[in-house]
């Protein structure tokens, strides 16, 4: 059950209407005032959903979708990066939801696995794509026998949410077991489906590379236009990976977001983007999950410098949309776990108490006396074999005394001997 949380939170600074800009307005109701904006990131807890520090309610008349699916708020889990339409309060803290959409990176068949057993840190190749499973990743299983990442096997299909590079690389957030084989899973699926930007086109072989995957379209339902390198595609499968040839026999292909990777915002529009660098700081821009930003003279650096833009770093890039589909920097801050990454410990053991400042904010006392803090952004999961509270209930209010976690932390920089809490995990005892 694990993954590096990269998250993207809702811009809290969004005070300043842009009115000026054509976007992100503010609004007053009971003397409460809110900014309008987008939100991509991961889920990280629930009570609403807690998506990148910000709860947001999810009233009955929020928009939810999953794949392309009409769904409800009970249908969304722990570690799936989302994208929440919607307004966050002058606190910061909350906010309420227009819509929220989920699309997962890829379902699919396992190549190999290099997770050494007891580890659950490493890569899965799933057709192609190089899948980074980190501490922090959510883990989950529909197969009997398979309760960790280092289990799952060449053959089974699985599901991963997460952030891309667009090349076949893939940061998992959550990684669900959906079958032990294809067959399996088509019984209740209609197919596969693997996402990527385009690379190695061949109109003659009709074959195309996403990642380390080739993609057989010969005999596939096509997309009007042009296939062609560089575009932004979602291929799907109904018969899976040729034997003979390794490749993937594609049913269908079609452009993922019109082709173009990455999010797309309005002039004017407000977004804070958490992510991974895709290509070094060129003196102008950078992109992050196939966003381009842009860093001007007004841009504010915190916990990083302009010179450590570099592919790999992982960092926070709050601003507004120009005209062009770039986002303007406000601000950019390196994340906690890059900046605490040599810091980061693990605590596990009964708790004795638990204190709570809202619905899953508060400080846990561990029996041994060590003391942890859980913030908005902390990844909540509850891994117990009973399943009592299914993760998307479970919450900080549903931990008690004598209850057994497992905790990725690191120091806590305003309180010396105490824990900042990365993710908390309910075990079995």
């Amino acid at each position: 059950m694990n993954t590096r949380q990269i998250s993207v939170s809702l811009s809290i600074a969004m005070a300043l209407v842009l009115a000026g800009c054509g976007g992100g307005g503010g609004s007053a109701s009971d003397g409460v005032t809110s900014t309008s904006g987008t939100s991509i990131g991961t889920i990280n807890g629930f009570g609403s959903i807690f998506v990148n520090g910000v709860e947001y309610e999810t009233p009955n008349s929020a928009d939810i979708n999953l794949d392309n699916n009409e769904g409800d708020s009970l249908d969304l889990r722990v570690g799936m990066v989302v994208t929440v339409k919607g307004s966050v309060n002058d606190d910061g803290m909350t906010g309420i939801a227009d819509s929220v959409e989920y699309d997962d990176e890829l379902e699919g068949i396992v190549i190999s696995n290099s997770i050494a057993p007891g580890n659950n840190t490493g890569i899965i190749d799933i057709m192609g794509q190089q899948v980074m499973v980190t501490a922090t990743t959510v883990f989950e299983s529909n197969v009997g026998g398979i309760i960790s990442a280092d289990q799952v096997e060449a053959g089974n299909v699985v599901e991963v949410s997460g952030f891309a590079d667009g090349a076949g690389n893939i940061e998992a957030t959550r990684i669900e077991v959906k079958a032990t084989t294809l067959s399996e899973y088509l019984a209740s699926h209609d197919a596969i489906e693997v996402k990527g930007m385009i690379n190695g086109m061949d109109t003659i072989a009709f074959t195309f590379e996403l990642g380390d995957l080739t993609v057989d379209y010969s005999g596939a339902l096509l997309p009007q236009g042009v296939l062609t390198n560089d575009m932004y595609v979602e291929v799907k499968s109904t018969s899976g990976i040729d034997v003979g040839t390794g490749n993937l026999i594609a049913s269908e292909v079609d452009f993922e977001d019109d082709g173009r990777y990455g999010y797309e915002g309005h002039e004017g529009e407000r977004l804070e983007i958490k992510g991974t660098i895709s290509n070094d700081f060129d003196g102008l821009s950078f992109q992050v999950n196939g966003t381009t930003v842009l860093i001007v003279d007004a841009t504010e650096f915190e916990h990083i410098q302009a010179v450590d833009l570099l592919t790999g770093t992982r960092i926070k890039a709050e601003g507004y949309f120009n005209a062009d589909g770039e986002l303007v920097a406000d601000e950019i801050k390196r994340v906690d776990e890059d900046e605490h990454e040599n810091e980061v410990d693990e605590i596990e053991g009964m708790v004795a108490s638990v204190v709570l400042d809202g619905m899953n904010t508060g400080t846990i006392t561990m029996m041994d006396g060590d003391v942890i803090h859980v913030t908005n952004e902390t990844i909540m999961e509850d891994d117990r074999d009973e399943n009592i509270m299914p993760d998307e209930q479970f919450n900080l209010s549903d931990i008690g005394n004598s209850d057994y976690i497992e905790a990725y932390v690191y120091p806590d920089p305003d309180e010396i001997g105490k824990w900042v809490a990365i993710k908390i995990t309910r075990e079995d005892g």
